[in-house]
């Protein structure tokens, strides 16, 4: 009895908005800043090289995979994230993902890649990040959902944001810095978040309206993180099973974690001549991309560093001279020096998290038992044969 009349509730409460037309309930997400237009980038914009020593750089028994290339990141995203997102034939067909993570350093390429798989699948973006839907401080004018129940509610504000992902699907649901809407620790949020209300207040909620969504919905959950070892303990055990865990009964539907890794030093040479390519500028011989190429990859500069100083030295008054004076690589390296690179230690971080979290870098422990489980069969054969 008890369990039909929990059954009744929730289906009254599937439609928190059956009175209102569509367009009033896309307008109103428009006005919060939730539905929102993204860049104009493609996927060629996510610029890398293929590696052509992965199997040179993969010591004996190491467990962790070598880095992929940018290309090989680039075809991922293409054929498991654009491909069945934007195309029903091949979502109806193919093994589909509704849930993903990248995560990677800052200026690895993170939001130019959900830019891109919305402009690339003509996709709607709808930005869930907890710091969009933070009101702010009273005086900033930003009144985004504060209430815990009624109109102005978490709860109200979900069920809107899907019933309009369902309806003008394809759409990508986008969290950004993904571990503060995970975050509970107390402890950290206080140190550390900048916003005025709890970062995972949605948290409940939105995982709630996420296990409805169905096989036909042609929507992707798509979260980013430069730091997703902020979330320790149970946080980290809601992230891990929302981007990894594949339901019962739903073998298509699965999730995805990509770690978008710095540039090599290929990747850094087609990096640096399309980006001086691309803001106006002009390679001669006096340039030397090699140069320029080893220094970034010396100091672990990511392709958004790169960006950000390539727009600084390209100037429209530096491409004016450019026919009288042309580059040189000694221009790009004093407003280098000036912004942080990824350190090392930072780098390692998401090494570790990457063995310890992300399936795909992780020994098969498996097949190891079973051999285990043979070579004691032997010995003891051996010793009933002494015997």
């Amino acid at each position: 009895g008890k369990k039909g009349k929990k059954g009744k509730k929730g289906d009254k409460t599937k439609d928190l908005t059956p009175d209102r037309t569509m367009d009033s309930l896309i307008k109103e997400l428009v006005d919060k800043d939730i539905l929102q237009l993204p860049r104009e980038v493609g996927i060629q914009d996510y610029v890398g090289h293929y590696k052509n020593l992965d199997a040179l750089e993969q010591k004996a028994l190491d467990p962790l995979i070598p880095e992929p290339s940018m290309a090989q990141i680039r075809q991922t995203v293409i054929e498991q994230l654009i491909l069945p997102l934007g195309s029903l034939a091949v979502h109806q067909q193919a093994p589909y993902v509704n849930r993903a993570l990248l995560y990677g350093p800052k200026g690895s390429g993170k939001t130019l890649l959900a830019d891109a798989i919305c402009r690339e699948t003509g996709s709607n973006l709808i930005n869930l990040s907890a710091r969009n839907l933070d009101p702010g401080t009273p005086g900033a004018g930003r009144i985004k959902y504060p209430d815990k129940k009624g109109a102005n509610s978490a709860v109200m504000m979900l069920n809107i944001a899907f019933k309009v992902a369902r309806a003008l699907a394809p759409t990508v649901m986008l969290l950004d810095q993904v571990e503060w809407t995970f975050l509970t620790d107390k402890k950290k949020v206080k140190s550390q978040w900048p916003g005025e209300k709890p970062p995972s207040r949605f948290v409940k909620d939105f995982l709630k309206e996420a296990k409805k969504l169905k096989d036909q919905d042609r929507i992707l959950v798509l979260g980013t993180s430069a730091r997703p070892f902020l979330c320790e303990k149970g946080d980290l055990k809601k992230l891990n099973a929302f981007f990894i865990q594949t339901p019962k009964g739903k073998e298509k539907d699965r999730g995805l974690k990509l770690f978008l890794p710095l540039p090599d030093y290929a990747s850094l040479q087609l990096l640096w001549r399309t980006l001086i390519l691309r803001h106006g500028g002009v390679i001669t011989d006096s340039l030397d991309i090699q140069t320029l190429s080893w220094v970034s990859k010396s100091a672990g500069y990511s392709a958004g560093a790169i960006d950000q100083v390539v727009a600084k030295v390209l100037t429209q008054r530096r491409i004016q001279r450019l026919p009288v004076k042309p580059l040189t690589h000694a221009e790009f390296i004093p407003p280098l020096a000036k912004i942080d690179p990824v350190f090392k230690d930072e780098y390692e971080q998401f090494n570790a998290w990457t063995l310890k979290n992300n399936a795909q870098g992780k020994a098969e422990d498996k097949p190891k038992k079973k051999d285990e489980g043979k070579g004691k069969g032997k010995k003891d054969d051996g010793k009933k044969k002494k015997k």
